[in-house]
């Protein structure tokens, strides 16, 4: 139960991206600006970003670590990457109006990269140097 407390914002946010990707077809709004400027996969990427990092902290608290074994940060990845796989494929269902795109996956995958990226680059910040002196 403690994992599920540190992990809580995650699970939300998980469960937003659900709800955005299953989203009935003509309950869309459509665009057409957007369309031009590709913001989809911009958000596509955001909200897969968002999840790592959510994940990737949520972990950290839970084990009581500021840096998480790379183990742990590498199943992260994998597991938020599936989850972006396994919603494009649930587009494909037909009560949905919608279609999955592979295009959307790439977004999806390239948000959990930037994530992993920032998490990794916030964690490297945030750790005295060597040789520093702890005051």
């Amino acid at each position: 139960m403690a994992m599920l407390r540190h992990l809580r914002w995650a699970l939300l946010w998980a469960l937003l991206i659900l709800l955005l990707c299953l989203m009935p077809g003509a309950a869309l709004p459509t665009w057409r600006w957007a369309d031009l400027m590709s913001v989809d996969k911009l958000v596509h990427a955001g909200l897969f970003a968002g999840l790592f990092i959510l994940c990737a902290g949520g972990l950290a608290r839970h084990y009581g670590s500021n840096v998480l074994r790379s183990s742990v940060v590498l199943t992260t990845a994998i597991l938020a990457v599936a989850y972006g796989g396994l919603l494009e494929t649930m587009q494909n269902l037909p009560a949905l109006g919608r279609r999955g795109d592979w295009n959307d996956f790439i977004a999806n995958t390239t948000g959990v990269a930037a994530g992993w990226g920032w998490y990794r680059w916030r964690r490297t910040d945030q750790r005295p140097s060597a040789g520093a002196v702890d005051v």
